[in-house]
């Protein structure tokens, strides 16, 4: 009888419903950084006018679904110079999303084994990085860094007039977090998963402890929890219950306060001032 239980379990988690949309309209700033959070780890970034969007994920899939409501929806998304993509697991890259932003965003990029099914989504422009390599849209520099993941992924440093922030995609615990730390040794905000998916048991993001453990190595000034807003795969793919919290107790453990965690709900930005004299 077991067997059929948990059968029926994993059908009714994939057919869950979907929760509905807030459509929350986007308020663009004059900050030096802004960090929007769409759901999971989808994400606007905007240094100083200069707008990129992160992993767009609006539609849901039959196994992977959202288990937050959309905090933009595609006719309120603001314009965007570029898209960044970390890597092709769903929930990342949104083929449908991608097809309908390929007529409005100019280029898109990400990882170089995602080149021609980018192309063939309708992108003109598709620049591929490997680890390292830096790009430019507007006055941000981009660099690729490492993460690990079961695919090949790109977490990504964003850089302007002396204010950074890292994107972490879906990475899990790597040796080469201590290089990134020491490339960008000054970081205004770090952004990590907390999700703590596992797949037959192998971790495949960090979960909060690892995350709490990143952010303590990294030393950013504040830390975003980002990635825990899916769902689906039960019972042979699951999720750390109740990360958010669970991150930010982990965080009091490695020192870090309160006071340096943003914790965004769907659809909330978060504004970062430079002090002037610090920028460049």
């Amino acid at each position: 009888m077991r067997r059929p239980l948990v059968l029926l379990a994993a059908l009714a988690v994939a057919c869950s419903a979907v929760p509905l949309p807030r459509r929350s309209p986007y308020h663009p700033a004059d900050a030096d950084l802004s960090v929007t959070r769409i759901v999971h780890a989808s994400l606007i970034v905007e240094m100083r006018g200069t707008r990129v969007l992160v992993d767009p994920w609006f539609y849901s899939g039959f196994v992977m679904r959202q288990q937050e409501p959309l905090g933009l929806t595609p006719p309120d998304l603001p314009g965007a110079a570029a898209i960044l993509l970390t890597h092709e697991h769903g929930g990342h890259t949104d083929d449908a999303a991608l097809r309908q932003l390929a007529t409005s965003v100019p280029e898109v990029i990400a990882p170089a084994r995602l080149t021609d099914r980018l192309r063939g989504l309708g992108f003109q422009r598709v620049t591929p990085l490997a680890w390292w390599e830096t790009a430019t849209i507007g006055d941000v520099r981009i660099t690729a860094v490492p993460a690990a993941h079961p695919v090949p992924e790109n977490g990504y440093v964003l850089e302007r007039d002396g204010v950074s922030a890292y994107l972490a995609g879906d990475t899990r615990e790597f040796d080469e977090l201590a290089e990134v730390a020491a490339r960008f040794p000054h970081l205004n905000v770090a952004l990590l998963p907390v999700g703590g998916e596992r797949l037959l048991g192998l971790p495949r993001t960090m979960g909060p402890k690892q995350a709490a453990e990143a952010a303590a190595k990294l030393g950013a000034e504040r830390v975003i929890p980002i990635a825990y807003g899916k769902q689906g795969g039960f019972p042979v793919r699951w999720f750390a219950r109740k990360p958010v919290p669970r991150f930010v107790a982990a965080c009091k453990d490695e020192g870090i306060g309160a006071e340096r965690i943003v914790v965004l709900e769907p659809g909330e930005s978060w504004h970062y001032y430079a002090p002037r004299a610090a920028v460049r």
